[in-house]
């Protein structure tokens, strides 16, 4: 029996020593090739959340944001301003085309913020962006956004809302704020990438960009983001271009990227903007 009791304490005491500790409130990189098709699994404030994986999000249009989750970053895409009724073939895609999501659904005290990457090429496309209540008062107004901006962030009370462009009328989208309070501080937000590296990464003016698929899976860990979950799809609708794809866009091969991180939201914003920037959408 003593020997039994012995050999016991010395099997819990290895186990202790090769474990890991879990450490209360810290995030888990997850490797996004193999979440592409799954629902993610995240810890944050000790608290298990599942967050819908990138294709999902694609598919639906719609993201339903978990309770660990205090901000949310919406993405206005490359070509945003582009009319769906007579320009649809300039989008980078058909899913998600004005604001990634199009329809958001966020736990009461969860903050919103508008990232704009909708890149000028001679011409800027500045965005403003209001959020009407059910009965049509605009309950907030980003001001002027221009390429790489974003706005301040907003925590809007429970109820359903509408999201238009005060200039791109044809930009609408849906916000639904629930009755369930957000419990936690994640920042999470979505971005547009080429898939694969581009014949030509130069802007009109000579600049170069190094922005695609691998170079945002290195850029973005650097910068304090996990990557939580990627859906690689093709949007070539242009008849009459080379390739099918709207120029502008440098290809028709693009990823969603599903982003979070534990740092401010302030900072997550400024360094938002320079990867923005690196991307070859221009």
């Amino acid at each position: 029996m003593y020997v039994s009791v012995t050999l016991c304490a010395l099997f819990l005491v290895s186990v202790m020593l090769v474990a890991p500790p879990i450490v209360q409130g810290q995030n888990l990189t997850t490797n996004a090739s193999i979440l592409s098709n799954q629902s993610v699994s995240t810890s944050v404030n000790a608290s298990q959340v599942s967050f819908p994986d990138a294709k999902s999000i694609y598919d639906s249009q719609t993201i339903k944001v978990p309770q660990s989750v205090g901000s949310f970053i919406i993405l206005i895409p490359n070509e945003a301003h582009e009319s769906w009724a007579d320009e649809s073939h300039k989008l980078i895609t058909d899913h998600n085309s004005y604001y990634v999501p199009t329809h958001l659904i966020i736990p009461h005290g969860t903050s919103i913020s508008f990232l704009d990457s909708d890149a000028p090429w001679d011409t800027p496309h500045p965005h403003t962006i209001q959020i009407k209540d059910s009965s049509g008062n605009v309950v907030y107004d980003t001001g002027k956004l221009e390429y790489s901006d974003s706005s301040t962030s907003k925590i809007l009370p429970v109820g359903k809302y509408s999201v238009i462009d005060t200039t791109y009328k044809w930009m609408n989208g849906s916000i639904e704020v629930t009755d369930q309070n957000s419990n936690g501080k994640a920042v999470v937000g979505a971005f547009y990438t080429p898939t694969k590296k581009v014949n030509n990464p130069k802007d009109n003016d000579g600049g170069s960009h190094p922005g695609w698929l691998e170079y945002y899976q290195t850029e973005f860990p650097k910068n304090g983001f996990n990557i939580l979950s990627e859906h690689n799809f093709t949007y070539s609708k242009c008849s009459y271009c080379d390739g099918k794809f709207w120029p502008d866009n440098k290809t028709g091969n693009h990823t969603l990227m599903i982003f979070s991180t534990a740092q401010p939201l302030e900072g997550a914003l400024s360094k938002l903007k320079t990867l923005v920037k690196d991307n070859v959408y221009i």
